[in-house]
């Protein structure tokens, strides 16, 4: 395992195939196969292939009609073949074409898919994988080798970001302005943070309530916003309490 999730290439997608070994590996438990990458192509080329006979039948029939009206002579015979080598020729291009289409395709798909499946992780998982551990750990009372086998990755891995991260409380304020009435209490939440800098809570509030609130971007020199951090406890504590307190904007960077 690593201290990341695993990003190996899957021993079933290398050299993958329906016969002999790749078969067996992709039979599951069960017995049914496992969804094949190109799921759908036989049948397509099953369909085109019928079309094709199909179109051969049609021109076998007319020439049949035409030939009825008279003798065959040894030139209408001549031109028949040439023209069935000919349709052979083509059937053999337009089928090899189609499959190099239907492959091509399902390469692309695989792709995209793959990179849909890889930036969900990044968005949705990724940022909150600490906050993930900690609170099955201590919240569910799950397992650290479960844990581990869950989200595969190491033991090790799960015990350090248990040990360096803690759970924190936030509350974001917004200030009305002068001669407002001052600050107003806008979110508050339980999150869990990094021990060393709980302030990327309050970073990522700012930053996120900036971007549903655009307009409140272009701030004057006082102070706009405002975050207090506390250590999570049972109660409500008071401000003066708070481990962190961070504004935005900040007045020391004016």
């Amino acid at each position: 395992m690593t201290s990341e999730p695993n990003e190996q290439a899957d021993p079933d997608e290398q050299g993958a195939g329906w016969t002999g070994p790749g078969l067996a590996r992709r039979i599951k438990p069960g017995g049914a196969p496992r969804p094949d990458p190109y799921e759908g192509m036989r049948e397509a080329m099953l369909g085109i292939l019928d079309e094709w006979e199909s179109a051969r039948r049609a021109d076998r029939a007319a020439y049949s009609r035409t030939a009825g009206r008279g003798p065959i002579t040894p030139k209408m015979q001549q031109r028949a073949a040439e023209e069935m080598l000919a349709e052979g020729e083509a059937a053999g291009k337009y089928t090899g074409t189609a499959i190099e289409g239907f492959v091509a395709g399902a390469a692309l798909d695989r792709l995209r898919n793959a990179g849909r499946a890889r930036r969900e992780w990044e968005n949705r998982y990724k940022p909150w994988q600490a906050e993930i551990i900690y609170n099955a750990r201590h919240l569910a009372d799950v397992a650290v080798p479960e844990i581990a086998k869950e989200l595969d990755v190491s033991e090790g891995y799960v015990y350090r970001v248990l040990r360096t991260n803690a759970a924190y409380e936030y509350r974001l304020d917004v200030r009305d302005g002068a001669p407002g009435p001052g600050w107003q209490s806008f979110e508050a939440a339980d999150v869990v943070a990094p021990k060393d800098e709980p302030e990327v809570i309050a970073h990522r509030a700012i930053e996120e309530y900036l971007a549903a609130h655009p307009e409140h971007a272009d701030h004057e020199a006082e102070p706009r916003l405002r975050v207090l951090i506390w250590t999570a406890a049972a109660e409500e504590q008071p401000d003066e309490q708070a481990v962190r307190t961070v504004l935005w904007p900040d007045p020391d960077d004016q």
